[in-house]
């Protein structure tokens, strides 16, 4: 009852802001006050994975306070909130990991979520097609998540099929193509690992090959349809307009995350130890070749109207814009950490009712790490890693100690010369 209350109470709270060292979260200061008494050091040898997560983010955190402190001399404002941002990000994966201690409890987590999604309403949710993607995205995909489970824990692993592949035809419709792409791959993923499937890595390559095919035709139908106003909205039919050729995916990827070029300009002018943290785009340099890739023009009494930031729109490129080539290198290594667990649960996990939200949310790991803003590894992906790793624990075969050591070893490959799904 308690574990429940502390989860309700996680997620509840996390829809307010409280002014504290820029802006935490109402449930972050929660964290806080609980982490004395929710470390336990034990656990940094009983679970060596949660070891090398922790340790890496450690890592990130020194390497924000070296550049911050001795490189750009960041202000007291800034680097206070850039370190508050990674302090809870390891607080929150800690209190979580402990909190989320099996499928009942991640369940419920999953639930009271929902009810979050739906009680806080994103502040970008201002249009037609933005008040889909930002609000009722989040609140359909937990709706989702919960669905899966319950008719994947009742053996009906087909209704699981037929619901994510509706809900990502939807996201295709309005104008939320990130989280269709994730949901129908997530489909695909299941289909192999229960259709009992014989796939050979020659087989797995035919079938990417087929797959790359049957993308490019998809893609094609897709982008007509939007160019006709049959399919999308506003924004997704000026976005293909504005291209060359609307018909490369790569073209659309470039303009959408425009941001992460103009990390790249970013990391180029400062690779060893970054721009520190909240670093602001003082003379609009970075701004511009956002606008660039975006093939947009620059209001110039808008632009300087406000303060901007230095773009990134990735984690991984976030990190190394931040904090140089040592905070690139340590949030690349919980991103490997996360994807060893989620590549283990996607080939060894079939059979537990969590399967469709850690094929899910390992899918989800990969966009996020690349395409997604930095706040992310505060706000998501202590969650997402909690879950990951619970559940990677439960999955490892229990030691026999009448089998050689190396033969209980962690398997980390994905699919074997011959394996068989």
């Amino acid at each position: 009852m308690l574990t429940r209350l502390k989860i309700a109470l996680y997620t509840l709270l996390s829809g307010v802001n409280v002014a504290l060292v820029g802006q935490l979260k109402l449930n972050e200061i929660m964290v806080l006050l609980s982490a004395p008494f929710v470390f336990d050091r034990r656990d940094l040898k009983a679970y060596p994975m949660f070891r090398k997560v922790i340790g890496a983010l450690t890592a990130l955190f020194i390497c924000q306070v070296i550049t911050d402190l001795f490189i750009v001399k960041t202000s007291s404002e800034n680097f206070m909130r850039g370190w508050a941002a990674i302090v809870m990000s390891i607080l929150s994966f800690l209190f979580l990991f402990k909190t989320l201690k099996d499928d009942r409890i991640i369940f419920f987590f999953l639930c009271m979520t929902l009810i979050k999604n739906i009680i806080w309403t994103d502040e970008n949710a201002d249009t037609d097609m933005s008040y889909f993607k930002f609000k009722m995205v989040p609140i359909l995909s937990y709706g989702v998540y919960i669905l899966s489970f319950l008719l994947y824990r009742n053996g009906h692993w087909k209704a699981v099929l037929a619901l994510l592949l509706a809900y990502s035809l939807l996201c295709f419709a309005r104008d939320s193509r990130s989280t269709g792409m994730v949901f129908f791959l997530g489909a695909i993923i299941i289909y192999c690992f229960n259709s009992g499937m014989y796939l050979t890595r020659d087989r797995l390559l035919v079938f990417g090959i087929a797959g790359l095919l049957v993308f490019q035709f998809a893609y094609v139908s897709y982008v007509n349809a939007v160019l006709n106003h049959e399919l999308g909205g506003e924004h997704a039919s000026e976005q293909l307009e504005r291209l060359d050729n609307p018909y490369n995916p790569l073209e659309l990827l470039m303009t959408g995350r425009g941001e992460t070029f103009a990390a790249l300009a970013a990391i180029s002018d400062a690779p060893w130890f970054g721009h520190g943290s909240w670093a602001k785009d003082d003379n609009l340099k970075y701004y511009r070749i956002l606008l660039l890739y975006q093939n947009e023009e620059m209001n110039e009494q808008l632009a300087t109207s406000t303060d901007h930031l230095i773009p990134s729109h990735s984690i991984l490129l976030g990190a190394w814009v931040n904090c140089g080539l040592g905070g690139f290198i340590a949030v690349l290594l919980v991103f490997i950490f996360l994807l060893k667990m989620g590549f283990y649960l996607v080939a060894r996990a079939s059979d537990t009712a969590l399967y469709p939200v850690l094929v899910l949310m390992t899918i989800g790991v990969i966009w996020t790490f690349l395409f997604s803003p930095i706040q992310q590894l505060r706000f998501n992906v202590p969650a997402i890693g909690a879950i990951l790793l619970r559940a990677y624990y439960e999955c490892l075969p229990v030691p026999d100690e009448t089998v050689p050591e190396e033969d209980t070893h962690e398997i980390t490959g994905i699919i074997a010369p011959e394996a068989e799904i």
